[in-house]
């Protein structure tokens, strides 16, 4: 029940307060593809945000699963990794040993979405972007799937508590700065009408995953 992370119209609810959806006969068997940044893994401890991603890509290729709709994953980094869209439990099993072999391969190249073929990246794919938002290359790729129309929504792998303030007062003016262009970034990708939760220390996942879900529960039906 509920409307769908797809139907929601991102362009117009960036414009409002509220989240608003097109109004349309509701889809069956969506095409989901988990949209994996593996440019770059930020890590303090024991806390990764690449692993970060894989946990909550995992979590989300077993809901829509549950929910019969059809999911893929991209691995878009260093080295490009694909799964097809599918369904059922042998779907699955195959994004979870995906998921398990993606890691960062350091690499100064620019990657384009149309090395991605469409049977991976169907062109009316919900496309669900796991990233901490550090790479140009990674947040340029989103900005051109928004360009060619994909429905986009992001969870931010909230990197800020892996990165110290700074020890002296021009480190400290820096990292205002980064969280300045953080905010820019947000911002820019909100008016491009992408949805984002952002998950991070002190944030359980599910509550993260809670926001992506309330997307379709309680948008306002709406005409635009």
């Amino acid at each position: 029940p509920g409307d769908r992370l797809r139907s929601i119209n991102w362009r117009a609810s960036a414009r409002r307060t509220g989240l608003v959806v097109n109004e349309r006969h509701p889809d069956r068997n969506t095409d989901v593809v988990l949209f994996v940044d593996s440019f770059a893994d930020l890590r303090d401890g024991n806390r990764s945000t690449l692993d970060d991603a894989v946990r909550a890509s995992a979590t989300l290729a077993t809901r829509y699963l549950e929910r019969r709709d059809r999911v893929g994953l991209v691995s878009f980094g260093g080295i490009l990794r694909w799964l097809r869209p599918g369904l059922g439990p042998s779907q699955r099993f195959r994004l979870i040993e995906t998921l398990l072999e993606t890691g960062v391969a350091p690499t100064y190249i620019w990657r384009d979405v149309d090395l991605i073929p469409a049977r991976i990246l169907p062109p009316k794919a919900l496309v669900i972007a796991l990233t901490p938002l550090v790479d140009p290359r990674y947040v340029t790729t989103l900005q051109n799937l928004r360009a060619r129309g994909f429905d986009l929504v992001v969870v931010e792998i909230d990197p800020v508590g892996l990165v110290e303030a700074g020890r002296n007062e021009l480190e400290r003016l820096a990292y205002r700065l980064w969280l300045l262009d953080r905010e820019v970034l947000r911002s820019r990708l909100e008016r491009l009408g992408v949805g984002i939760a952002r998950w991070g220390d002190g944030v359980a996942l599910e509550s993260a995953l809670e926001e992506v879900r309330t997307y379709r529960r309680y948008a306002r039906v709406a005409r635009v």
